[in-house]
């Protein structure tokens, strides 16, 4: 079993180095992260214990923000990591879903009700998902804890999440659908702009889309039938097959031959073989030809095509006028006519997602080059973007040209520059010991 597995593995391998170039980095990260960790119980008894992005603009607990929180803590204190996660799978509902905003510490903010994807304001969940990573980091977590007990209590919760969105999201071929851009953890990528038009991300139409949704509960299959938007986005897909892929790791029966097939699907129906890139599909099964960052999130999975993952590498990654910029990885490419690498606002609303650099990528795409056995550029990576944090502190987003850090001041996600380091000093060391 692979609960037996995980108990066998040092624990001691996955903590951070005593000595380490990047000391100051884990330093910051620490105590970013403590300052953020929030615990107590709420209003129906339920203790949790989570890590907000920021303590003033996103106090609440964020599904995958929770996930790299996790990997990082499970680097700095196990029990955190474990307890993070906990608190996550603890907000799930009876359907099996885990929304995207959890409101441990009371009713959703009357500023942010409008626009968050509630049904009501004393919602205690928000409505809609984020790119499902949770299994494979629940996995990554136990595995390093050496903990077969946490490893074993999360699966049933874990499995219930997987078949929820199976039976609500789920085409044919096991891709799964969005129907917000917020769903893809990217709210304003350019990559949506074409079919949503006035109604994109954060134009007066954008509430007009909320409306239609939230007249259908959020209902993926209703919002379909009557016509809404929706899309199959490549990094929401990414994260899906990563999570069968930790379920797999988990003792999950079926698991590793899902993760397969699902690749299989992805490249199937969202790589195009005439550049080399994945793009998402609109809701008339269109492909969007914007490329983001999220184009590049495949090269994280196990089982993606050598082939596939050079062309991504060598012919997008790595060019430097496209996504190896100074300050990698942008969350759009630079050649890309919606491309700003700075700030961008509509009126007073700042839209995110159209060239910043976000530390969310730097993890994905680090994954990607350590399967690729790229060392070099590896090293490169994470070098890079502790630079952006030592420049400019744990920012939110950063210009992935200049590196000046924008957004949020002590941001949680942010301090995934501390697990690419670990994870660069754990793999890159190991490899170069044995060759």
């Amino acid at each position: 079993m692979a609960c037996e597995r995980i108990a066998e593995r040092p624990r001691a391998s996955h903590f951070l180095p005593a000595v380490s170039r990047y000391s100051d980095i884990f330093a910051g990260a620490k105590h970013v992260l403590e300052r953020n960790w929030r615990e107590g119980h709420n209003d129906c008894g339920l203790d949790f214990g989570y890590t907000c992005p920021d303590a003033a603009k996103y106090p609440d607990q964020f599904f995958w923000d929770s996930c790299f929180h996790a990997l990082v803590w499970s680097r700095l204190d196990p029990a955190r990591a474990m307890r993070e996660l906990g608190t996550l799978v603890a907000a799930q509902q009876s359907s099996g879903m885990i929304g995207h905003t959890t409101f441990w510490q009371g009713p959703c903010r009357l500023a942010r009700a409008f626009t968050y994807n509630v049904l009501d304001r004393r919602a205690f969940q928000t409505a809609t998902i984020q790119p499902p990573l949770l299994a494979w980091v629940w996995a990554e977590v136990a595995e390093r804890a050496g903990n077969a007990a946490f490893a074993e209590s999360g699966r049933a919760a874990l499995v219930r999440f997987h078949e929820c969105l199976d039976r609500e999201r789920a085409d044919a071929d096991g891709l799964i659908g969005i129907l917000q851009p917020d769903e893809s953890g990217l709210d304003a990528s350019p990559a949506f702009d074409s079919p949503l038009g006035w109604r994109s991300h954060p134009k007066v139409g954008f509430l007009a889309l909320l409306a239609f949704n939230r007249r259908r509960g959020y209902d993926y299959r209703r919002v379909v039938a009557d016509g809404g938007f929706h899309a199959t986005d490549v990094l929401v897909n990414s994260a899906w097959i990563l999570g069968w892929e930790g379920l797999a790791r988990l003792g999950h029966p079926g698991a590793s031959r899902r993760a397969e097939q699902l690749t299989a699907a992805l490249v199937k129906r969202l790589y195009d073989p005439a550049t080399g890139f994945f793009f998402a599909e609109g809701p008339r099964g269109e492909r969007l030809g914007v490329a983001t960052w999220a184009g590049l999130a495949p090269l994280a999975l196990t089982h993606l095509p050598a082939a596939i993952r050079r062309r991504l590498v060598d012919e997008h990654l790595l060019n430097t006028e496209r996504f190896w910029l100074p300050y990698p990885i942008p969350s759009t490419a630079a050649t890309e006519p919606s491309f700003i690498p700075g700030e961008s606002r509509y009126f007073w609303i700042d839209r995110y997602w159209r060239g910043p650099t976000w530390l969310f990528s730097s993890w994905f795409i680090l994954r990607g080059l350590l399967l690729a056995g790229r060392e070099d550029e590896a090293a490169h990576l994470v070098d890079r973007t502790a630079a952006l944090v030592t420049r400019s502190g744990f920012r939110e987003y950063f210009n992935p040209i200049t590196g000046q850090g924008m957004g949020a001041g002590a941001f949680g996600a942010s301090t995934a520059v501390a697990e690419c380091a670990a994870l660069a000093e754990e793999t890159l060391g190991r490899r170069r010991v044995v060759a």
